[in-house]
């Protein structure tokens, strides 16, 4: 007979193959005990017969070992922990879900004791089998992105949790884009989010991308839908919005910019949009469509008249660079001024 103390020994992420022989041979009572492939599962042979015995891989003492190789840990500067799931080493690529869910009881049961608070885990995509032990043992997804998954665990049970949510707000930016004749761009998008919409006279834009600031994101746009280049004047106004795609919250900035060059001449992306003019103020407002429930094909909405009329006559906010606290690229200071 054998027992699991009688391990003496135990592995992650040993290699694939034949078994690594611990003794040369058993005797009566003296089990040979040989690692067989990776992970904690060892075969033994009791020196009686020639079958090998199965010793299940999850046990208290296994996992306490396991999580030094599984994770890696620090605290940080709220009473928490962030822990990673490594991905690196044989261990990590051999590990299982029994083993994530030993490593992780461990955790627990530590970082509790030591009055610790919230838990981050961050998974890496090649490390996908510690998903569903996180859950099982409690925690929360957070969000994910590709090459990872965060989860969360509030372990004190007697206030809520306070972690903060993934970001669930999105940012859209529309350009007053004018040319030195005093003109408008306006385009139609090739599909529109709303049928009411198709085939309406709006301003050039789009959803900001990742450390993009107001005006790069619409003078990309810009430039993308239409081949203009343009520059930054002001931003005109903000509108928030809540409840759209995927239950966010929407900022729409308006932002004012001249072209750079006065006579530039438009490239429309036909994958993007139907048609891009340039117009001039009187055009704009003739084709205003003041009932807010009539079809607005060909037509100017009510709300983008008047986000252009701010942007024409009305005063600007302006932007500043400043240094960013964490490094990095500059944050972006904006304040109202007198009209420009």
């Amino acid at each position: 007979m054998f027992t699991f103390a009688s391990v003496v020994r135990r592995t992650l992420g040993g290699g694939g193959g034949a078994p690594t022989e611990k003794k040369k041979r058993g005797t009566p009572g003296k089990p040979v005990y040989k690692q067989y492939g990776p992970g904690l599962k060892y075969m033994v042979f009791d020196g009686l017969s020639p079958t090998f015995k199965h010793i299940p891989a999850v046990k208290a003492e296994a996992a306490s070992s396991a999580a030094s190789c599984l994770l890696n840990v620090k605290e940080d500067r709220y009473g928490g922990v962030e822990v990673f799931v490594r991905e690196e080493g044989a261990a990590a690529a051999a590990a299982t879900t029994e083993q994530y869910v030993g490593a992780l009881n461990k955790g627990i049961a530590e970082w509790r004791s030591n009055g610790k608070q919230g838990v981050w885990l961050k998974v890496p995509t090649s490390s996908a089998a510690a998903v569903p032990a996180a859950i099982s043992t409690g925690f929360e997804f957070h969000h994910a992105k590709p090459g990872y998954v965060l989860l969360t665990q509030w372990l004190p049970t007697h206030r809520p949790s306070p972690l903060p949510q993934y970001g669930f707000t999105q940012i859209g930016v529309g350009g007053v884009v004018v040319n030195g004749r005093g003109e408008v761009l306006m385009v139609q998008e090739r599909v529109s989010p709303l049928p009411q919409y198709q085939g309406s006279w709006k301003l050039p834009g789009g959803l900001a991308d990742p450390r993009e600031d107001f005006a790069e994101t619409v003078g990309r746009e810009v430039k993308e839908e239409c081949g203009v280049d343009a520059s930054l004047v002001g931003v005109v106004s903000l509108r928030h919005t809540h409840g759209v795609r995927f239950g966010q919250g929407d900022l729409y900035v308006i932002v004012k910019l001249k072209s750079n060059d006065p006579d530039a001449k438009i490239v429309v992306d036909k994958h993007e949009l139907g048609d891009a003019q340039w117009m001039s103020v009187e055009t704009i407002k003739a084709l205003v469509e003041t009932n807010p429930k009539a079809m607005l094909d060909g037509k100017v909405s009510a709300n983008n008249w008047k986000m252009i009329n701010n942007a024409l006559t009305g005063a600007l906010i302006t932007g500043t660079e400043m240094s960013s606290s964490r490094g990095g690229k500059p944050s972006m200071l904006y304040t109202a001024t007198a009209r420009l």
